[in-house]
């Protein structure tokens, strides 16, 4: 049981053509152009644009080492359209000098990151640039251009070669970028411009990166074969995943660099540095997307999109957390539900009143409240109905009102017509709970918010034959992890070893449901929709371990795929307690773990390797389900599965992991090897 205080306390507020993999961290910030199709199947896919958002510092003041590295942190740059620069009146975005024209700042700097699924599909990366005076180009750290400037080192301080003016400053300059300077998943580019002179009038900077991309190949996700929606769906044992509605896909429909998330969620100074104290409500955020087109209701839109990726996995649905019968997340449950019956007549919507925020005042009001509210969607075709009719509620902590009090909406709803049952889900001891309950209200079913650790998983094996020990189904709570900026607190997971254990305890038990914590509470980072943070390897191990539940049969591994797990910095790594106002406090029990894990589904025994700072661990494995386990340190990890000699598969970390910090983060972050076609997934 988690011994944190429930987390219900509410704050409201690109996608490439080739897009797979379990990456990336980020996306462009705008679509790109649509791709030409060539000969031979291969497209010309535009990477990065001219005219794209970049981020830049017009400081005068080196960035520092590391500047042009995935891992970089740019999120306190400014932000705006190329061209960038000043002095000529064609630029988008006029970027700063400094306080003297007689001396103006000699470089200034630029990133810009995009996305690649699979590398080896990629040729004929074409670099362009225009630049006034000079400049340097490195994509993941490497130097692929170097532009009117003189040959080695150079700092903030050095000039340009030659001064450019007149015809030349429109003169895009070209070169072929190599292939093994590319990424899966996020790449970067970083861009040093220089003057020529201290007094120069002028500086300019565009790019833009394009490249042959061959055709997907038809290759599935996942380790496995899924079997089908609809003989996933016949089990009679159900998989629901927890909405929680402040945080969908979008909460502006604005450009992903600059949107709600971007500017308030994942930064210091959001809503007003309101969490300046924890460097940001967020840690991650969903999967950056694209704006939706003007006119389009890009909430219904988005709705839609996150009911097509839970499908896909064989989900039958949402339990929806109802923060309020009004307002903002009341609407949001009425176009979840809108958006289930279009895209999916099979999905269904479980609702779960969250008793810790919603419905307040005395007994009575409540129940109005209540009553009223659940009776206006009770006969929506998407909500979730029990074989016999009735209408099943999961309350969220159910035991915030009592016995007596449920018995009352039990009976208030049958005298509108609306039969009902309870499947009540606490975070207080739920035995005693349930039992409570149970002598004035027949239930259908009970539950608990359950578990994060290693060692919590093994105290769920017991509860379903509890619970049908009491006549009751059990509901089995499932989570990846937590962590709480807010509250700077965090939990240790072990990796992937908690989400692997509760999935095991539910299936080794005899759960009758299982309910994912969550799909998306990026504010406890127990997302398993993608994210920035754990990109796509939560959702595909729900792929395995959903098919695993529902048909009581361990699925074959017919494809082999490595994921990865580890923090970005040493849980003893210290803050700036300048800014950080506390270093956060371990909670619920299991000791800290520093451990970095690469987790093998394995068509055949093999060699894994973990290589970090220059060295290789590697263990010899046999088939399976398989974790190799070695020291966090700092550097960037490298993965691979080889077998017969021959690296079969491999991933490099979007994460690289370093103790100087200034806020700690304590989400895992997690990504995978297999590349595949992920449009069903995406907008």
């Amino acid at each position: 049981m988690l011994s944190t205080p429930p987390r219900r306390a509410v704050c409201l507020a690109l996608f490439l053509p080739f897009l797979g993999a379990c990456g990336p961290a980020s996306r462009p910030e705008e679509a790109p152009p649509p791709s030409t199709t060539t000969e031979a199947g291969l497209q010309v896919s535009t990477l990065v644009a001219p005219g794209s958002v970049w981020r830049y510092r017009d400081t005068g003041v080196d960035p520092g080492a590391g500047w042009t590295a995935v891992g970089y942190t740019d999120t306190a740059w400014k932000q705006g359209s190329a061209q960038l620069g000043y002095g000529d009146g064609d630029e988008a975005t006029v970027v700063s000098y400094g306080p003297s024209t007689s001396s103006r700042y000699v470089t200034t700097w630029l990133r810009k990151t995009f996305a690649v699924a699979d590398p080896s599909r990629v040729s004929n990366v074409v670099l362009r640039l225009l630049r006034d005076d000079g400049a340097i180009v490195y994509l993941n750290g490497q130097e692929v251009l170097r532009s009117n400037l003189p040959s080695g080192t150079v700092t903030a301080s050095t000039l340009a070669s030659t001064v450019i003016a007149d015809s030349a400053e429109l003169t895009w300059h070209s070169t072929t970028v190599p292939i093994s300077a590319l990424i899966a998943g996020t790449n970067v580019l970083a861009v040093e411009v220089h003057q020529s002179t201290l007094n120069s009038s002028d500086l300019s900077f565009d790019l833009e990166l394009t490249a042959d991309v061959s055709a997907a190949p038809a290759t599935p996700c996942w380790p496995l074969d899924l079997p089908a929606l609809s003989t996933l769906r016949a089990s009679p044992k159900k998989v629901f995943a927890h909405y929680f509605s402040p945080y969908p896909l979008s909460l502006d429909n604005r450009e992903p660099s600059v949107d709600y998330y971007a500017r308030h969620y994942l930064v210091p100074t959001g809503e007003n540095s309101k969490f300046a104290y924890c460097g940001g409500l967020l840690k991650q955020r969903p999967l950056p997307q694209a704006p939706r087109a003007a006119g389009v209701d890009y909430e219904l839109a988005n709705f839609e999109l996150e009911v097509r990726r839970a499908s896909a996995l064989g989900l039958d649905g949402f339990t929806y957390d109802i923060l309020n019968h009004t307002g903002t997340h009341w609407n949001r449950l009425l176009k979840l539900l809108q958006a289930a019956s279009n895209v999916d007549s099979g999905f269904r919507i479980v609702l779960m009143p969250d008793l810790t925020s919603t419905y307040s005042g005395t007994d009575a009001e409540a129940l109005t409240a209540f009553v009223n509210s659940i009776a206006s969607v009770a006969s929506h075709p998407a909500v979730y109905h029990l074989d016999d009719g009735r209408l099943l509620l999961a309350p969220y902590y159910a035991d915030k009102r009592t016995p007596q009090w449920w018995a009352s909406v039990v009976q208030a709803l049958q005298a509108r017509g609306i039969p009902s049952a309870l499947w009540p889900v606490y975070v207080n001891p739920w035995v005693a709970q349930t039992n409570a309950l149970k002598a004035v209200v027949p239930l259908h079913g009970t539950s608990t918010w359950g578990s994060r650790t290693l060692s919590g998983a093994s105290g769920q094996l017991a509860n379903p034959g509890t619970a049908h020990g009491m006549g009751l189904q059990w509901m089995a709570p499932v989570a990846l992890q937590d962590s709480r900026p807010k509250d700077l607190v965090y939990t240790e997971a072990n990796n992937s070893q908690a989400l692997r254990a509760l999935w095991s305890a539910a299936i080794q038990g005899g759960a009758d449901w299982v309910q994912l914590i969550t799909w998306n509470d990026y504010s406890e980072a127990t997302e398993f929709s993608p994210s920035s943070g754990t990109q796509w390897a939560a959702f595909d191990l729900t792929a395995y371990y959903t098919a695993w539940f529902k048909t009581g049969v361990q699925p074959p591994i017919v494809r082999d795929g490595l994921y990865y797990f580890h923090r970005r910095h040493s849980t003893s790594a210290a803050p700036d307690l300048t800014k950080q106002s506390a270093v956060y406090r371990l909670v619920n029990g299991a000791p800290a773990v520093n451990e970095i894990e690469l987790l093998a589904f394995l068509t055949a025994p093999a060699t894994l390797e973990i290589e970090l700072a220059g060295s290789v661990q590697r263990t010899n494995v046999a088939a399976g389900i398989q974790s190799f386990r070695v020291p966090l340190q700092q550097g960037t990890p490298s993965f691979r599965l080889v077998r017969n000699g021959a690296t079969v598969a491999s991933v490099t970390s979007a994460f690289p992991i370093n103790n100087t910090i200034v806020y700690q983060d304590m989400l895992y972050r997690a990504g995978g090897s297999l590349s595949c076609d992920r449009s069903p997934f995406l907008p």
